[in-house]
């Protein structure tokens, strides 16, 4: 089943809208449940095995929750962790840099069974979800609008009306009221790293790059000589930042300080060059930074995020610069709060 987290929200009015994050790693939405606001996440990860009636039966009077293809069962979320582990095996995403997985043949069918099981029925004919998509890349080759297109189709056909939400706008709306929505919204998911530059709840510039949480995974377990799954494990269970600053003989957590490291270096170098392309609307203070994700989680980001703005010259004052709240939930929680915007 899927996980479900309420926190304390009485500042949102009551509405049927939901909010829907379809990360590369984990899915969550988001609705308002009284005075609360109810979270659920599930892993976007499947596994897949040969079919048969028995452990099928088995299936449906344990609540694993899987797809039936042809002569395999496909489950999905954590319960494929656990066959995965079982198995010995790897588990598979359907969506890789963020979007889904050209490679992955059985991606549209494991997208759809996560969505309709994180979202549920409708609550009214043709509620809303606002749901996240990336901004487009500026390094890599791949557009965002069969991704898209494909997710909004999902939810149409569940009976819901859809409106994409860019991420880096949705951690803006998350984390950036009381600055009136204006500011650089950072979301470092597994995939990809999407940045929104708005004024006032309006987009002035966003796009995303292909290098992430993934990204880090992969680079130290190649210099490490360990599995992507082992170090993934590592980084999800315990990362400190702080200590791996100092621990150069761990040669696990040296690595994982230098990969951060550069990716916050190179996430700032192409925020600055997308400064330099665009007309960029006069300020009248100093322009705040709101950081979230799984990637930006690990205790010591913040600090190292700070660090490197101080050594890159951006073309603007730099205001408060924050992590969410809850990292995890940042971006749905903002894809919520804009549907609500709009509904009211």
């Amino acid at each position: 089943m899927a996980k479900e987290k309420r926190y304390k929200k009485p500042d949102l009015p009551i509405s049927t809208v939901k909010g829907l994050d379809v990360g590369t790693a984990f899915i969550y939405s988001a609705q308002k449940a009284g005075s609360e606001v109810a979270f659920r996440e599930e892993r976007n990860a499947f596994f897949d095995i040969e079919h048969s009636d028995f452990t099928e039966e088995m299936f449906k009077k344990s609540n694993v929750k899987y797809a039936l293809k042809g002569n395999r069962l496909y489950i999905v979320g954590e319960e494929a962790i656990k066959f995965a582990n079982l198995f010995g095996k790897n588990t598979r995403r359907p969506l890789r840099d963020g979007v889904i997985s050209p490679g992955e043949e059985d991606a549209l069918l494991i997208i759809e069974l996560l969505i309709k099981s994180i979202v549920g029925a409708p609550r009214s004919k043709k509620e809303r979800v606002y749901y996240s998509v990336p901004g487009p890349p500026i390094d890599a080759n791949f557009d965002i609008i069969y991704h898209q297109n494909i997710i909004g189709r999902f939810l149409e056909n569940s009976g819901y009306s859809a409106k994409p939400i860019n991420e880096g706008l949705a951690v803006i709306f998350s984390e950036l009221a009381k600055d009136n929505f204006t500011g650089i919204g950072i979301s470092l998911g597994g995939g990809m790293v999407n940045i929104c530059f708005a004024v006032m709840a309006t987009p002035v510039f966003s796009f995303s790059v292909a290098r992430a949480g993934d990204w880090i995974d992969e680079q130290v377990a190649r210099v490490t000589n360990e599995t992507v799954s082992k170090i993934t494990a590592i980084k999800e269970a315990n990362l400190n930042l702080d200590l791996a600053k100092t621990t150069l003989s761990d040669k696990i957590y040296d690595a994982f300080y230098i990969y951060h490291n550069h990716l916050i270096e190179y996430i700032l170098e192409q925020i600055k060059n997308e400064f330099g392309k665009h007309p960029t609307p006069k300020l009248d203070k100093p322009l705040p930074i709101a950081v979230a994700g799984g990637t930006a989680k690990p205790k010591g980001f913040l600090q190292m995020f700070k660090e490197g703005l101080q050594k890159t010259k951006l073309p603007f004052e730099i205001g408060e610069v924050k992590l969410a709240s809850h990292p995890l939930l940042s971006v749905v929680k903002g894809a919520l709060i804009a549907g609500i915007a709009e509904t009211r």
